[in-house]
């Protein structure tokens, strides 16, 4: 199935869902859903839920910065975990393992990973993309819907795709190129954000965690146990660790 958006057009009240720990890419996916819907004079909501709320600081900025009017569900509050209307997860697939499962009455998803959960025809899982981010600005350009970076949405689009393909060093698809090359977006704002992605604190974290790493030698492969910390930073941890010659594969984890 590839769901337009104008298919969507006929639900409200709307839920937009990020999956838990949301990225960069999966904040511009969600603000791009939620711009196109609110501009249609929908009910409209853009959401995230899980153990953790977002403390990353870029992220921080970025929503911040870019006035995303994203709001994190409480997942020990079972009311809130009900929605009424249609409910699109983006940058993920509603009911696999890193999005919190929210009931709702329609369920719709957009992402570009591989096939997680086989979704029924209010769905568009794209796989070859570099992000979300790209997918969302695809469809939005498809229904005509003239993106600027008035209201953020250009720098949030481009902040996502330069995140989720390591600052474009893995732009294969020609549509990611094309957003990159493309969109209008706030080149102060971008670099503010991509000068922010670390705390001292974090810093800190990070070096300890990596002095400490355990490596297999026969199978090329490390496992780093860190202190608690933004899930995100893992993921900041595991792409420095397989930047090393003997390290093919890498396991990062922390006990929460």
């Amino acid at each position: 199935y590839k769901v337009r958006l104008k298919d969507l057009e006929g639900f409200n009240p709307i839920t937009i869902q990020c999956h838990n720990n949301p990225d960069a890419d999966a904040l511009g996916s969600g603000y791009g859903l939620y711009c196109y819907f609110k501009d249609l004079g929908k009910d409209v909501r853009l959401v995230y839920s899980g153990p953790n709320q977002i403390t990353k600081s870029n992220l921080k900025l970025m929503v911040e910065k870019l006035n995303i009017p994203i709001e994190y569900i409480d997942p020990s509050n079972e009311d809130s975990l009900k929605v009424s209307g249609l409910l699109i997860t983006t940058d993920c697939q509603y009911g696999a393992g890193n999005v919190t499962k929210l009931e709702a009455d329609y369920v719709s998803t957009i992402d570009h990973h591989q096939i997680e959960v086989e979704g029924g025809e209010l769905t568009y899982i794209y796989p070859g993309l570099g992000s979300c981010s790209t997918l969302v600005w695809k469809l939005l350009r498809e229904e005509g819907y003239k993106i600027t970076d008035d209201n953020g949405l250009g720098t949030a689009l481009y902040y996502g795709l330069f995140t989720d393909t390591n600052q474009f060093a893995e732009l294969h698809n020609p549509l990611d190129k094309d957003l990159r090359d493309s969109v209008e977006f706030d080149n102060g704002f971008i670099t503010l954000f991509k000068n922010s992605n670390i705390t001292l604190n974090e810093l800190e974290i990070a070096g300890v965690a990596m002095l400490r790493y355990s490596l297999n030698e026969d199978h090329e492969f490390a496992v780093i146990k860190s202190q608690p910390c933004d899930p995100n930073i893992l993921g900041l941890i595991s792409d420095f660790l397989l930047q090393v010659d003997q390290i093919k594969c890498c396991v990062v984890f922390n006990e929460t």
